[in-house]
């Protein structure tokens, strides 16, 4: 048996704007929480890999990770976490993983934008952000390693030089992927030495002509060491 009930236009906006209230209080509660940072290693200097890890929390069963990345402009990293929930009302957490490599000494900070979607991954897309929270972390200088004067950190021999030469860079001094950069009198770039993970290295003449050259050894974007180079 069917019970029919005739209701006015009154009550059935009430009845409406019940339903699309509850609506929103639903989306609202489905957002996502950033719970917490962790810095890994918790006291990073210039050598060290560090890591940022994000404890996020979502009250829907299911929050896999749809996309995320970052970017660093100085001491500043900005990133981004999308997340795809689930439909079962349940508490779902998980850790974003941020892998910022090596970083200057100094104050940094790092700062996330937390968004989720429906379905998938890939799920739909954010319309808003469902939380943005950020930390600082201080980056040191390792112990026994102090400032050092560039241009007296590396030895240039035989210099002139002829056919080739070695340069060699002080042993307090760790080089990994760095790069030398060889530039003429007018500043031009002439010679790139890549990949040197090494103290000591060699530089070829090739087909440079007499003159008076400058080399730059740089590392992470640091500039390490630097030196005259005569060819003749």
């Amino acid at each position: 048996n069917f019970i029919f009930i005739n209701l006015d236009k009154k009550t059935m906006k009430r009845i409406y704007t019940l339903l699309f209230a509850s609506a929103l209080s639903t989306l609202s509660f489905s957002q996502g929480m950033i719970q917490g940072f962790t810095i890994d290693p918790p006291s990073p200097t210039t050598t060290d890999v560090v890591k940022v890890y994000v404890d996020v929390m979502f009250p829907t069963m299911g929050c896999a990770v749809d996309n995320q990345g970052h970017s660093t402009t100085g001491s500043s990293t900005t990133g981004f976490a999308h997340h795809c929930l689930g439909m079962l009302s349940a508490i779902c957490t998980t850790v974003d993983t941020f892998n910022l490599g090596t970083l200057s000494a100094g104050t940094h900070t790092f700062s996330l934008t937390l968004t989720s979607g429906l379905g998938g991954p890939p799920c739909t897309p954010g319309f808003a952000p469902d939380d943005n929270e950020s930390t600082s972390f201080v980056v040191s200088t390792p112990v026994g390693i102090t400032e050092y004067d560039v241009n007296a950190s590396s030895v240039v021999f035989p210099n002139p030089m002829n056919g080739k030469a070695t340069i060699r860079v002080a042993e307090f001094i760790q080089l990994k992927n760095a790069e030398c950069k060889v530039t003429d009198v007018m500043g031009k770039n002439v010679k790139t030495i890549h990949s040197i993970h090494t103290n000591e290295f060699l530089i070829e003449r090739d087909k440079l002509s007499e003159g008076i050259y400058f080399y730059q050894i740089m590392q992470n974007g640091t500039l390490i060491s630097k030196g005259k180079l005569v060819i003749e």
